[in-house]
């Protein structure tokens, strides 16, 4: 069967798919739900959208001539795609992050791709920006990590003012904050064992709004984190080895500063992809049509560390 995409959603994650999809020369087709957005989607891309819905096209056309399935909704219709999907026998989804915000929603989903044996994976892109592997070869030539450090700091003030759905707001560590999280468990490696520490609250994160947190992973790496969502910051990660710390702030970048120094050195690299592209997604998509999961975020890795953003949170419902 040759390779066929259905991209689930009409938004802007949506186009910037059709535009990666239409650089690897891969045939798609995209579904969304209302007219409006089809003809927005339309008019910026040139594609045409079937409305209705993901139920309304399994009901009338099926999946059985779909190779591999993108889902790039809104994030709390993610979880019901994928179960769309996956009652329909659909055996290869990227679902944008997070996927699930409950963890009765993240059993679910596993049970199900379990049944129809299909391959779920989470769509972590900064995975695969271009600072990353030449961050990942850095960690190589030095003989390993030693630590990770790491802040997700939001902006409350600008948060709080989004239109956003209540829950994607009290579950925003799941919905955003993991993206900075899960690429320094890339790094690190899943926590072995994580102390945590969460202060305050916010009106829209009622959880929490201080976090602070040190471990080890599995591979022996220690990492700590502090993030303040009332105070100043922005997402960064500091990654140590034997010789040099790197740091990447922002993700985009790589700064290093070499054992027995102080001083701060852009590292060159080649991030064309980056700038063609909205960045990590053109390397992402190919990988995941390429059934290539090197560094693809399972369903199962995500399930393994869910336990873990919940407690970094302070989200009382994880069970």
């Amino acid at each position: 069967m040759s390779k066929k995409v259905l991209i689930i959603g009409s938004g802007l994650m949506a186009q910037e798919y059709v535009k990666v999809l239409g650089g690897l020369d891969v045939a798609f087709e995209v579904v969304g739900r209302g007219t409006k957005s089809a003809e927005s989607f339309y008019q910026e891309t040139g594609v045409t959208v079937v409305a209705g819905g993901i139920d309304n096209f399994i009901e009338t056309k099926g999946v059985a001539s779909y190779s591999h399935f993108i889902i790039a909704t809104n994030v709390t219709q993610l979880f019901g795609n994928v179960v769309s999907l996956l009652k329909a026998g659909a055996k290869n989804i990227l679902v944008e992050k997070p996927c699930v915000l409950e963890l009765y929603q993240l059993t679910k989903l596993q049970e199900l791709a379990g049944k129809v044996e299909s391959n779920v994976y989470i769509a972590y892109n900064r995975r695969f920006f271009s600072s990353v592997i030449k961050a990942r070869e850095l960690i190589e030539e030095d003989g390993g990590l030693e630590m990770v450090k790491f802040d997700f700091t939001e902006w409350s003030h600008v948060i709080e003012k989004l239109e956003k759905d209540p829950l994607e707001k009290e579950r925003w560590l799941l919905a955003n904050s993991t993206h900075v999280i899960d690429l320094a468990f890339f790094f690190s490696g899943t926590p072995k064992e994580l102390k945590t520490v969460v202060s305050g609250s916010l009106d829209w994160h009622q959880s929490g709004q201080i976090f602070s947190g040190a471990g080890v992973s599995e591979k022996g790496v220690v990492l700590s984190y502090g993030s303040d969502w009332g105070s100043a910051g922005r997402w960064w990660v500091e990654l140590f080895t034997p010789k040099r710390k790197l740091k990447l702030c922002p993700v985009e970048s790589v700064v290093e500063t070499l054992k027995g120094t102080v001083s701060e050195n852009v590292v060159e690299f080649d991030d064309s992809l980056d700038k063609e592209y909205k960045p990590g997604l053109f390397l992402q998509t190919r990988s995941f049509l390429s059934n290539d999961n090197s560094d693809l975020k399972l369903l199962s890795e995500f399930s393994k560390e869910f336990s873990f953003y919940c407690q970094i949170a302070g989200y009382d419902s994880v069970e």
